[in-house]
């Protein structure tokens, strides 16, 4: 009888142990893909010069919404059912779906129109430059999943709030200039949301 207590026991610390590994796997799994993402990401948003700053800002901006759709279907495939931030990370890659669609169609038109002001591209092309140098460490610090998507997502967040305020300095379009106000009025909710649990689950503000 002893024995089979014995070995029950064992057995039930084997489970919790293997549970537990499960869960660290997955945030670790996640982390290495959302790392990679990012990576692949500032790649993609090296952006050549076309002699129009709204242009260079689509250009950069189309692959930061990829990769925050690649994000948060990553997140959903680690976290499953119990994913904290399930409706948050399907209204990102709804919206930024469709956002894509108004930047494709607005790069067509100002490729197109040929508009060009190479001065105040440069002028663009600098501050652009530095704050994706600002934007470069992208290391996330936690074993939970959660937090873990609500870290990386809040610094992506903020890569395009800063991107967007950037654009309206420089670029004289009416269309570029109203999807730039909708881009920070919509993720700087959403960093809110996101800071909001990071500190209510243990603190941690890792938005920029």
């Amino acid at each position: 009888m002893r024995k089979i207590k014995v070995i029950s026991v064992l057995l039930c610390t084997l489970m919790l142990i293997g549970g537990c590994g499960t869960k660290d796997s997955d945030t670790d799994a996640y982390i290495q893909e959302q790392d990679e993402i990012m990576d692949q990401m500032m790649d993609d948003m090296e952006i050549k010069e076309t002699g129009n700053a709204s242009l260079d800002f689509l250009k950069g901006m189309i692959p930061h919404h990829k990769s925050a759709i690649e994000m948060s279907k990553s997140y959903l495939k680690y976290a499953g059912e119990k994913a904290e931030f399930s409706e948050l990370a399907n209204t990102i890659i709804n919206a930024q779906e469709e956002e894509i669609g108004q930047m494709e169609d607005m790069t067509a038109r100002l490729e197109k129109s040929e508009t060009s002001d190479e001065e105040k591209e440069k002028l663009y092309l600098k501050e652009y430059n530095a704050m994706m140098e600002n934007h470069e460490d992208h290391e996330t610090e936690t074993e939970d999943l959660d937090r873990a998507f609500a870290q990386g997502m809040s610094m992506h967040h903020q890569m395009a709030v800063d991107m967007a305020r950037l654009i309206l300095a420089y670029t004289e379009d009416d269309e570029v200039k109203q999807f730039a106000d909708n881009v920070i009025s919509l993720q700087e909710e959403e960093i809110t949301q996101m800071q909001s649990y990071l500190q209510e689950s243990g603190g941690g503000n890792h938005a920029h």
